[in-house]
């Protein structure tokens, strides 16, 4: 059997299932409602440079590094994912890399509004992390002006608001 390296499975092009759209490293996806893995309305993954879609939910482990199939294998049927992209893609590999390099470390599910705690997190957080911390505080999901403080929420639909909506597509992979 010949298996491809990882480098080789990142030169391959992957879109977005039932569209012509490419998927980027950076990409948000957001799904709208009723995620099997999330409380809120809501959730939040970003791409990969491998094209997994890297997310934290409370199902264990909670960090997670999901293939396209894998992912939509979590929410419903019919589920509508919207593709979120920054504008500056430097900024975006950035962010994803800090995503792949730290998925792992979420140790527990949870609503805490400590921004800089990476064990207890969740799905909107995680992606705001990676955008702050993987530019080094020059992407702030949340507000344009410097950040004073490290308390606060971070809900999908304030991610949803800040990126440009590329389109959205309709969970048909698991019908």
């Amino acid at each position: 059997m010949n298996r491809k390296t990882n480098d080789e499975e990142a030169a391959i092009s992957h879109y977005y299932p039932g569209t012509n759209i490419k998927m980027q490293p950076g990409d948000v996806l957001y799904s709208h409602k009723y995620a099997l893995s999330s409380f809120l309305v809501g959730h939040t993954g970003i791409v990969g440079m491998n094209y997994r879609i890297y997310h934290v939910n409370r199902w264990k482990e909670f960090g997670h590094a999901d293939s396209m199939p894998i992912y939509l294998s979590r929410h419903r049927k019919g589920e509508l994912i919207t593709i979120l992209r920054h504008s500056n893609e430097q900024e975006a590999i950035h962010s994803t890399k800090w995503a792949m390099q730290h998925y792992d470390k979420v140790q527990r599910y949870t609503y805490v509004r400590d921004l800089t705690r990476l064990d207890a997190n969740y799905c909107s957080k995680f992606i705001w992390q990676a955008f702050y911390f993987g530019t080094e505080g020059q992407v702030d999901l949340l507000q344009k002006r410097k950040r004073k403080s490290y308390k606060k929420f971070v809900m999908p639909g304030a991610i949803y608001r800040r990126l440009e909506k590329i389109a959205s597509f309709e969970n048909t992979l698991y019908q």
